[in-house]
This record gives C-alpha cells, structure tokens and sequence, in this order.
C-alpha cells in the first residue's frame, strides 16, 4: 500500500485510540484493525481507486471503532459464549441486507438464459436453424457472464465483494465455457471443426478459471477472521492453504489433458469412447483429493486438532 494511503489509516488509527490506556488486548485490536484496513485499500485500488479514495472507503467500511473498542473493553470482563454462540450475534450485528435490485436482475438474467438454452436445443440439429443456433447461445453466454459478474459483485455479511476487473475476468471465463460447449454441440450441424474451436475455447475457460482461482486473496471481514481464529479448520486444507493450491493446480492440468484426450479420441474413434476420457478424470479428481487430503501416514496431522495460535494481526 502507499505512504498516502497508509498515512490516512494511521492518523485514523491514532485519533480513535487517543486517551486510552493501551492494555495488550487494545494493542492487538488496533494492530488488526490496522491489518485489514491495509488489505481492504490493496482491494480498493486493485479496482482501480486512488489511495486516499480507497483509503476512504475502507475505513467508511470499518464502522464505528469506538464501538469495537468497547466491546473488546467489555470483553474482559464479559460472561464468556461459545464460538457459536458469538458467530450468531457478529453475523446479526453486520449483516448485509439483499439488494432488491440484484434480485430481480438475476431473476429476469436466469429466465433469459433457461429460454435461450431451450431454444438453442430446439434448433440444434441437421435440420435445424444454424443462425438461430449461434443467435442463442450467445444470449445464453451473455446471461450466465453477466450473472456470474454481477453475483461476485454483491458484498455479504461475511466477505467484501470481489474487485471490479477480478468479477469481469469471472463473467468471461463462464462465458467463454459456455461459448466452447455451445460449439461443440454445433458439430451436428457444422461438422467436426466446429467442435476443435469449442474444445480449444473450453480450455481458454479452464484455463481463466485455474489463473483467476490461484490469485484469489483474502476477502474474509475483521468479524470473521476473528471467528475463524476460535475455530480452527480440521481439515488438511485449512491447515495447509499451499495444500490446497497444489490441489486446485493439479486437478487443473488433469482436466486439461482430459479435454484434449477427448478431443483426440473423438476424432480418432469417435464420441462413443471419447467420454471415457472424462469418466478417468472424475476418477482421477477423487483420487487426488482423498490421497491430499488424508494423506498416508499423515492422519494426526490431517484431522488433529489445530494448534493454538497467538492473537495477533489477521493474515492476508
């Protein structure tokens, strides 16, 4: 983050906790708090804000800090509630109302693409319309890029909504999955080329997908992170994210070269053996999550309980 940005935050910081009687518990909360401001101005300008816009924004976002400081104050002397317990009241204190407007849109946007998929299958054929073919598939496309987009967009109680340009890069990777399988259907009407350029835009979406889901960072709020903390994963990919990185890679690259198999073979001996080549993937994809996440010998360090954490700046 830059020095205007981060000076904004510090100066925010220093005014809120001025006077008070800075207790270690008080020291982590403000140290925190100062963390996930950083992260949330690194989003901010990601989407293309300046630094004192995104500084702004993100501490507009963070509410009340006095508010934060007397909870935790009340906190030591507090009657103590389970995780549970604290999760349903963080998640009543900030949760985000739906936005009527996203509703409908998706409503009307999902109807869209339910009707032009009907259509496109009604046309597909030999006999059918080509050009009414193509006309619907690119609405359908549309429809599923644009919900998707839109979808990521919206934020939750729980998470900040993704970046602008992160979403759009969303949208047209679902979009372009779309495009290709719509074009391998077409290899009735259009003959067997049509289905090689689907094949190869299908990996260009698989491919979006793998880059997009690898680069993905941290949008989780303060509250929870907090509750997180208290409730620790005990599962191997909450333990170990880079686990879970190699997973999303390797499962990635096997339905690469699944694609292409299928491809081959279906040029090669034809449709009625090339789908055997997905079947081994789904296979396969099992596999790999049940070896990398129940590793051999690895049980105690798989399922075991996580082990305590010290209290200090979320990470990002």
């Amino acid at each position: 983050m830059s020095g205007a940005g981060q000076s904004n935050i510090h100066r925010h910081l220093d005014e809120a906790f001025a006077g008070l009687a800075m207790t270690p518990e008080l020291q982590d909360l403000k140290e925190e708090i100062r963390s996930n401001l950083s992260a949330r101005v690194d989003e901010l300008r990601q989407s293309g804000a300046t630094d004192d816009e995104a500084a702004a924004t993100a501490i507009t976002e963070l509410g009340d800090i006095g508010e934060l400081i007397r909870q935790e104050s009340a906190g030591e002397v507090a009657e103590p509630v389970s995780p549970g317990v604290a999760q349903v009241r963080d998640y009543a204190r900030n949760r985000v109302r739906p936005n009527s407007g996203f509703v409908t849109g998706a409503v009307l946007l999902s109807v869209l693409a339910v009707a032009s998929l009907l259509l496109f299958v009604m046309v597909l054929g030999p006999s059918g319309n080509p050009g009414m073919a193509v006309l619907s598939g690119l609405v359908l496309a549309v429809s599923v890029g644009v919900t998707v987009c839109w979808s990521l967009r919206q934020e939750t109680s729980h998470n900040y909504p993704v970046p602008l340009r992160r979403a759009l890069s969303y949208g047209a990777a679902a979009a372009a999955g779309v495009v290709g399988l719509a074009l391998c259907a077409l290899v009735t009407t259009a003959g067997t080329g049509m289905l090689a350029a689907g094949v190869f835009v299908v990996l260009g979406s698989v491919v979006g997908f793998i880059r997009l889901g690898i680069s993905q960072t941290n949008r989780r709020k303060p509250w929870v992170r907090e509750v997180q903390r208290g409730m620790e994963g005990q599962d191997r990919f909450s333990q170990d994210p880079a686990a879970a990185a190699r997973f999303g890679m390797y499962v990635g690259a096997l339905w690469i070269a699944a694609l292409a198999v299928f491809a081959v073979l279906t040029f090669t001996v034809g449709i009625a053996w090339s789908w055997l080549a997905i079947l081994a993937a789904l296979a396969a994809t099992m596999v790999i999550l049940a070896r990398m996440l129940f590793p051999a010998g690895g049980a105690d360090t798989a399922t075991g309980p996580a082990a305590p954490r010290k209290h200090g700046p979320a990470p990002n």
